[in-house]
Order: structure tokens, then C-alpha cells, then sequence
């Protein structure tokens, strides 16, 4: 059984599998990977300006916008299988999840917005054996992803 570590900041938690170490780069976005690199996650807090008008629903829907044509590129064949949102404009959430058969590459994404702060992770099998394996196998950490009181 696999056992998890938890990071809990002043807004959001998530927990991993206790061996996955931390390779994040710089640029402010936590980035952790099984120890084979076939799989990782990545996560970002969003403040937004206060001169943000949008409401939740709509910078969930517009994250997404930007993520779904960031991560399934035209030029490439992938297959969408999931892409919702939920909420108001005073919380909502979002999940998406595409697989490229060929490249054995599954991700999904999934989003949490409160106030001001939105919360992004996009959740990576390098070498899926299919879509339901790998929604599986990441069903937990997906799971554990939460916004705090923001």
C-alpha cells in the first residue's frame, strides 16, 4: 500500500505518494515525480488582482480554455475525455482529462477557485496503459487537492 505525505500551505493541500521527491524548477510552480519519471503533478496558486472581475465560474472556465489548448494541441491526436465546471461566481471547480493513445500520455487537470485565488494542478502519466489506470493511480492525489479559506 502506498503510503502519502501531505503539504497543507496557508490555502491549499495536497497529498502524494511519500516517495515522490520535490523537482520543481524556479519559476514558483511545485512540481513532484514518482522516482521512475513516469509520473508527476504540478501546482500553482493564482492570485488574482483586485482589479479581477471575473467570478469563480469564469476563471475556472477560462483556465481551462488556456490549459485544454495548451495541452492538447491541434497538430497532436488527443482524445478529450472529460472536461466540466461547477459553481457560481463566488466558488467553483473544473476537471479535464485527455489521453494521446500513440504517446501513451495521459494528464488531467483540475481547478478550485474561491475570492481571489485560483488553484491549478495538472496531474501527468508519461506512460499510461490507458485512461482508466491512470485515473486510478491518481485518483487520490486528485482527490486531496483543496482550496483553503481564501
Amino acid at each position: 500500500m502506498t503510503e502519502f505525505d501531505r503539504i497543507t500551505t496557508d490555502n491549499w493541500t495536497v497529498a502524494f505518494p511519500s516517495d515522490w521527491p520535490d523537482a520543481s524548477d524556479s519559476d514558483g510552480t511545485l512540481y513532484f515525480e514518482s522516482p521512475a519519471g513516469d509520473k508527476g503533478f504540478y501546482i500553482s496558486l493564482w492570485i488574482m488582482s483586485d482589479e479581477e472581475t471575473r467570478g469563480s465560474r469564469e476563471l475556472i472556465e477560462s483556465f481551462q480554455r488556456t490549459e485544454l489548448s495548451s495541452f492538447f494541441p491541434a497538430e497532436e491526436t488527443w482524445q478529450v475525455i472529460s472536461h466540466v465546471s461547477e459553481g457560481d461566481a463566488t466558488s467553483a471547480s473544473g476537471y479535464w482529462e485527455g489521453i494521446n493513445g500513440a504517446r501513451k500520455y495521459w494528464i488531467c487537470g483540475k481547478q478550485i477557485a474561491a475570492g481571489k485565488h485560483v488553484l491549478r494542478a495538472t496531474f501527468h502519466d508519461y506512460d499510461s496503459s490507458g485512461p482508466e489506470e491512470s485515473s486510478d493511480f491518481f485518483s487520490t492525489i486528485v482527490g486531496s487537492l483543496a482550496l483553503g479559506a481564501a
